[in-house]
């Protein structure tokens, strides 16, 4: 706002910025450039006209420059970019080339030449785009090559990872596997001299030395592949003879297990128990030990295909067979103890159990005939035990006449079971008095408001009514009532025969 009719100082400023800016976008680009004409004798300056630059022709000169100035953005962030990364390091003589390309189109575009500069800027952009995809391609080289020479772990690796180190770094200092680089380059020396120690020390067969070393190497890096292999190599070659004792101490515990085992069982049958278990036979737990400390030997060596390993599946399958005869020995034992268990679950009517023990005896043994015929009692005892306490457990089951037959019969098999059954006589005093109390009527009084159409399902409709006497037998009933312009109600009622029933109220009295 102009006060007075005067310009103040400020705005005077910018009213002079305005004009400069009008002159410099539409008028200095129509000013004539002479242009200088060349014979072979002499030189002409020769005027153009100043109307040669049409509006078009300044609006296209203004969308190059816009586009310049929005490309030298992008330029200029991927330059940041790829300076951060290092870029004078890995492709030194390609960014120098790149910059020199930006700098042209600098030149060009202070001179007005906005298209030729956006043509600069546009071969630069996409060289900078590609050393941003070199940037990554390094990187993954730098970290494959480090990796593979971590995985040799020789001496003439160290510079290797070293300089692959340096490079991963100098490209992509936060990137997760760079730091993880970073961190095993700085365990990469000790572990190469480590395992060299190692590696002179198997080759001299100082063994538990060269144990030593792979074990410190494994410390600076845990899971390095070479050092683990030479690790087992070298504990395959410590511990051969020791498989060798522990095989033939293990040997000596069984024969001496398997004439124990003649003695008790001969012991055993004589007098129809067994008077030691399988645990307390020193001799085979001594057997299993020593099987077991020789199988761990060589347990972790197959899956390679070095002598170590071929030595490993022959000692191996010899513990197998070793294992299998003590197993089979000491499964006899288990399956006496178990036969002396399912007998004295039979004395304690623990037919379930017992049916149990014998399944399992001969999922290990099924050419046992004995065995066979006990589970066949036990079966046939467990399931009428089941049965019985079904019935029991909810005697209101009784009023379905299937299930009524079904305990009828459940009564007469019980009482044809000969021997001195205490359980079972139990239950066949408490079946015998469900069964007589579930034909036992019980007579239940019924209320109503005489406006409700009452039913018994299963049983009866008794209508409409103030109070009527039904006989009903033990069991579950359903009662519903229903009543015109009102909701109905519905009542579960359980019969005993074994309690007093107050009076059942039944009544429709909420309005639809």
């Amino acid at each position: 706002m102009i006060k007075g009719g005067k310009l103040t100082r400020q705005q005077f400023l910018i009213v002079s910025l305005l004009l400069a800016v009008v002159f410099v976008v539409f008028i200095l680009p129509n000013i004539v450039t002479q242009s200088i004409d060349i014979d072979s004798d002499t030189q002409t300056i020769a005027p153009v006209n100043s109307n040669d630059l049409a509006p078009s022709a300044i609006a296209e000169k203004t969308r190059y420059r816009q586009q310049s100035q929005s490309l030298l953005a992008l330029i200029l962030s991927l330059r940041d970019k790829l300076q951060n990364q290092s870029v004078d390091l890995w492709a030194q003589a390609q960014f120098k080339n790149t910059m020199a390309l930006i700098a042209e189109g600098d030149d060009q575009y202070s001179y007005g030449k906005y298209q030729q500069s956006l043509e600069s800027y546009n071969r630069a952009y996409i060289e900078l785009q590609e050393l941003e995809i070199l940037a990554t391609e390094k990187l993954e080289q730098s970290l494959a090559e480090a990796a593979q020479a971590i995985k040799r772990a020789d001496n003439a690796d160290i510079d290797s990872v070293q300089n692959a180190v340096f490079l991963a770094l100098a490209i992509a200092p936060q990137d997760p596997r760079v730091q993880d680089l970073d961190k095993l380059a700085a365990q990469f020396s000790d572990l190469v001299k480590a395992i060299s120690q190692g590696d002179q020390a198997f080759a001299r067969q100082q063994y538990e030395l060269a144990k030593g070393f792979y074990q410190t190497a494994l410390t600076f890096i845990p899971e390095h592949q070479r050092t683990k292999d030479a690790l087992g190599k070298t504990q395959a070659a410590i511990e051969f003879n020791t498989f060798t004792r522990l095989m033939s101490e293990g040997y000596s515990a069984l024969d001496r297990a398997t004439l124990d085992r003649a003695a008790l069982e001969k012991a055993a049958l004589e007098k129809d128990t067994l008077d030691k278990s399988p645990a307390e036979n020193s001799h085979f737990d001594k057997a299993l030990e020593k099987f077991n400390q020789a199988q761990a030997i060589y347990s972790q060596d197959t899956n390679s295909n070095n002598l170590q390993s071929q030595q490993a599946i022959a000692s191996l399958k010899s513990v197998e067979q070793a294992l299998a005869q003590l197993n089979n020995q000491r499964s006899q034992y288990a399956i006496l103890q178990q036969l002396r268990a399912a007998t004295e679950l039979e004395k304690q009517e623990l037919w379930q159990q017992a049916e149990l023990i014998y399944k399992n005896i001969l999922k290990a043994d099924p050419t046992l005939v004995d065995v066979k015929t006990r589970l066949i009692q036990a079966t046939v005892r467990a399931k009428l035990n089941r049965q019985i306490v079904s019935v029991l457990e909810d005697p209101l089951t009784l009023a379905d006449q299937g299930v009524y037959a079904n305990a009828q019969q459940m009564l007469a098999d019980a009482r044809g079971i000969k021997g001195p059954q205490v359980k079972l006589k139990t239950q066949i005093e408490q079946l015998s008095l469900a069964l007589e109390r579930s034909k036992i009527p019980i007579e239940i009084v019924f209320l109503s408001d005489q406006q409700t159409q009452v039913t018994v399902y299963q049983v009866a409709k008794l209508g409409a009514f103030r109070e009527r006497r039904v006989q009903l037998l033990p069991g579950r009933y359903t009662i519903a009532g229903s009543r015109k312009g009102y909701r109905d109600v519905q009542i579960e009622l359980k019969v005993h025969g074994t309690e007093d029933i107050t009076p059942i109220q039944i009544s429709c009295t909420e309005k639809i």
